[in-house]
């Protein structure tokens, strides 16, 4: 109206005509603008309480989710096709047995299956279509009620958004469960039950890495306990901080004062790797190897699993096979003359074959690396994995987050608490899943005796000393589990340092032997216990060695030759040095030659 009263315009409608510059045309033209929108608010208002009517009665109909069809009668039903329902309850009984929608997904993609959609775009009209499944459709089902078999309407609000003091946008919030408008159980056929799907919501949220008061996921740290520590002094739980370069040293660590209250510092930290140490000991020790039951169970959960992947893999083949066979029947069903139509069915089914042929291939290749059936010999190495939980915990296959996942399979919940007299220690209370509580108490070490070599590893190197390498030692001291002090896995250079550094020889390798008084335990002789031996210079043993004619083994880089020889090698040297030439009282180059022939 102030546009048109600037430019002198006049208003038209069915009553008449209005000048906007005269006061009564502009009061009457103001007049029937308010009643207009009041008349739209209220027929808003009807068609609100009219749609909320319908959804209370379980009638307000929407875009099913995937795994939901719509029927005749206009009931929602499990969709008819059971490759799309075998899919769905795949997906859940997958994240029941992982625990994570991230896990879920990369499952899919390893096993290389599509997961189903329903098109209801304009025009689709409900078309099913196969693709890859993302971390966002996983979380939306996992989300979804109606799964339950719960019609459920009024589960999100909107609420404006103001910038720099005006309304740019809204924003879709989601609702509590008890501010839910409408919530009827039981309304349709279900996936899951009402607990199963509070619980799937609970792991979620446990899931999450950005909340100080759940544990989250067992993540690749090296903290062996990420998630179980609670601190013994508040109850709160401990996170885990990585010091050193690259992160190398796990901390266990309360930040209450720093959250909580509002204050500097932490409430007390302790090194991760001792209590790990002991929590894992305690934890393999406590289970025996008698476990026949688990080791059925997971035998039994095994070959569930491997039956459900050849059942998706067969569903999909079916449909491959029935969608190949209606292009061959169309194609055979049309008129031989229409040649337009004729060609555009051969080439659909020339399409429908070759993704047949694709299927096929793919479940041949998932055959051979997925593991679809479980063999007789795979069968007694599962038992015997599953009843010898040491070995799978020590294998070199066996990962840091796998290891985590064991351990939370057995305890729940690990409360660490400082003792400072008589000694530094740490308390260390194992809350079992079966309620079973277990103390143990751990030695809290300076940073300078943390990284001291554990005293049952010198014990196990001077036990090995004998007769072995120093890449035997390490090898040895790496496959019974033992680590050094600063929790890395034993080299043959490590090794000669321990022995150097606690004085640790091995047989035969003392002075004795340096001096050549005697040889070693396994008949072995040093160069110098050699050429005393023999009477000869040391130069000549080394030009024996180099041309072949002593076998020698160096067992370090840069370190001393040790000498095989047998009596009967012995007495052949001899032979010839007693042959060789009288030596003269000068340096003769030729001597030297014919001496070191010799």
């Amino acid at each position: 109206m102030d546009i048109c009263a600037l430019t002198d315009t006049l208003i038209v409608d069915q009553d008449g005509i209005y000048d906007p510059n005269a006061f009564n045309d502009r009061v009457l033209l103001g007049f029937k603008g308010t009643w207009s929108h009041t008349e739209l608010h209220a027929l808003r208002l009807r068609l609100q309480d009219a749609k909320l009517h319908k959804a209370r009665k379980g009638e307000l109909r929407c875009n099913p989710p995937t795994g939901y069809i719509y029927d005749a009668a206009g009931a929602l039903v499990l969709d008819p096709d059971e490759s799309v329902v075998a899919a769905v309850a795949r997906l859940f009984q997958q994240f029941q047995e992982l625990g994570s929608a991230f896990g879920v997904m990369r499952a899919w993609a390893a096993q290389g299956l599509p997961f189903p959609r329903r098109q209801w775009l304009p025009g689709a009209s409900g078309a099913l279509a196969w693709g890859r499944l993302s971390l966002g459709r996983v979380l939306a089902i996992l989300h979804n009620p109606l799964y339950t078999g719960t019609y459920v309407y009024g589960r999100r609000r909107r609420q404006p958004v103001v910038e720099a003091g005006q309304v740019t946008r809204m924003r879709t919030l989601q609702k509590p469960q008890h501010e839910w408008t409408v919530v009827i159980p039981n309304a349709h056929p279900a996936y899951i039950s009402w607990e199963q799907y509070v619980a799937n919501l609970a792991q979620l949220t446990r899931n999450r890495t950005n909340l100080p008061s759940v544990a989250g996921r067992p993540r690749e740290g090296a903290a062996l306990l990420q998630g179980l520590v609670l601190c013994g002094r508040c109850g709160r739980r401990m996170s885990v901080r990585y010091q050193g370069t690259g992160g190398r040293h796990p901390v266990y660590e309360c930040q209450r004062r720093r959250l909580h209250d509002g204050q500097g510092g932490v409430c007390w930290s302790v090194p991760a790797r001792p209590i790990d140490a002991a929590v894992e000991a305690h934890v393999l020790a406590a289970v025996t190897p008698a476990n026949l039951e688990l080791a059925l169970e997971v035998l039994t959960q095994f070959e569930q699993d491997a039956a459900e992947r050849d059942h998706q893999w067969q569903l999909q083949l079916e449909r491959a096979h029935y969608e190949a066979q209606r292009a061959e029947r169309q194609y055979e069903a049309v008129d031989p003359d229409h040649r337009l139509v004729a060609r555009t069915l051969e080439r659909r089914w020339n399409e429908k074959l070759q993704q047949l042929q694709e299927l096929e291939q793919a479940y041949t290749v998932a055959q051979r690396t997925q593991c679809l059936a479980v063999t007789p010999q795979e069968r007694q190495q599962i038992l015997q994995l599953a009843a010898n939980l040491p070995a799978v915990w020590r294998a070199p296959t066996t990962t840091q987050t796998e290891r985590k996942e064991l351990l939370g399979l057995l305890v729940k919940q690990i409360a660490l608490t400082p003792v400072e007299a008589p000694q530094r220690q740490t308390r260390v209370q194992l809350l079992w899943h079966t309620t079973a509580t277990t103390d143990l108490t751990v030695p809290r070490m300076r940073s300078t005796e943390r990284v001291r070599t554990p005293p049952q590893v010198i014990k196990a190197i001077a036990a090995l000393a004998s007769g072995r390498t120093d890449t035997a030692i390490a090898e040895a001291l790496n496959a019974q589990g033992l680590r050094s002090g600063r929790g890395r896995p034993f080299t043959a250079k490590a090794v000669a340092w321990i022995r150097h550094h606690y004085q640790i020889r091995k047989p035969g390798s003392d002075r004795q032997v340096a001096a050549g008084t005697s040889a070693r335990a396994d008949g072995r002789y040093s160069t110098r216990a050699l050429a005393t031996r023999l009477g000869v210079s040391i130069a000549t043993i080394h030009y024996w060695r180099v041309q072949g004619i002593l076998p020698a083994v160096q067992e370090l880089p840069g370190g001393p030759w040790w000498h095989e020889i047998t009596p009967e090698g012995l007495e052949r040297l001899r032979r010839h040095i007693r042959r060789a030439p009288v030596q003269p009282t000068a340096f003769d180059p030729q001597h030297f030659l014919v001496e070191g022939a010799l």
